[in-house]
């Protein structure tokens, strides 16, 4: 299902020069498409570190008045072992949120954007892995939808996809999906290696709340094609 643009657009690959237009773009669909979730997953991440560091504070309270060396040895390797996977998830966090705030600028070239009189109007993004690909980021700016932009930028990754394309969106949105080409796959039902891809999005308690579907189009196998035999050559002896 293939849509033509309108003469005054182009699709393309991102470019170096992209970056920064294309990053704010990427802000404005984590604020309008992503936040609930963002605030989910973080909220979370926070209440973990929260934890830690009462446990950690509460170990530090508990061995400075416990007269028992042993006691006092085994809080002190519990709390080096408590501050460990404190800063292990604290930097874990802070990791993301990098990524969230500054990830177009390292990654821009996998990104496919539809440029409308020399502004950036849609983007999308396509990761490849050894048994699939996921489909991410797809965006069209508000004051360009209805003219088929979306559906024209998911259907060229599809096309240019040799594997299984894979996405996690919320319900609102499958019915367009549904129109690409896109079935509707429980967790159950994804590969074990997609599902250590979607580990964010899988079902979980700090996604109480908010609800994530995950959809599949099967990749199109590819017509066997003989090789040419040359009548002319002579048969074996």
């Amino acid at each position: 299902m293939q849509t033509a643009l309108p003469s005054n657009c182009l699709l393309r690959p991102a470019h170096p020069a992209d970056k920064w237009a294309l990053q704010k773009m990427i802000w404005q669909f984590t604020w309008e498409e992503g936040i609930q979730l963002d605030l989910r997953l973080f909220g979370y991440a926070l209440l973990r570190i929260g934890l830690l560091a009462l446990a950690l504070w509460l170990q530090i309270q508990y061995r400075q008045v416990t007269p028992m060396v042993d006691v006092q040895f085994i809080l002190t390797i519990t709390s080096v072992v408590t501050a460990g996977l404190g800063f292990y998830l604290t930097s874990t966090v802070m990791g993301q949120l990098v990524m969230r705030f500054c990830g177009v600028l390292f990654n821009w070239s996998r990104f496919q954007i539809i440029e409308q009189d020399q502004a950036i109007v849609g983007c999308a993004l396509l990761n490849s892995y050894a048994t699939h690909c996921e489909l991410a980021y797809v965006f069209i700016n508000p004051d360009y939808r209805h003219q088929g932009l979306g559906s024209l930028i998911v259907q060229t990754l599809i096309q240019q996809s040799p594997q299984d394309v894979y996405l996690a969106c919320k319900p609102e949105v499958v019915p367009f999906y549904e129109q690409q080409g896109f079935s509707a796959q429980t967790w159950t039902q994804l590969p074990t290696s997609t599902q250590q891809c979607f580990q964010l999005f899988r079902p979980h308690p700090r996604l109480w709340g908010f609800s994530l579907n995950f959809m599949l189009k099967a990749a199109t196998p590819q017509p066997y094609v003989p090789e040419p035999v040359s009548l002319t050559e002579s048969p074996p002896r």
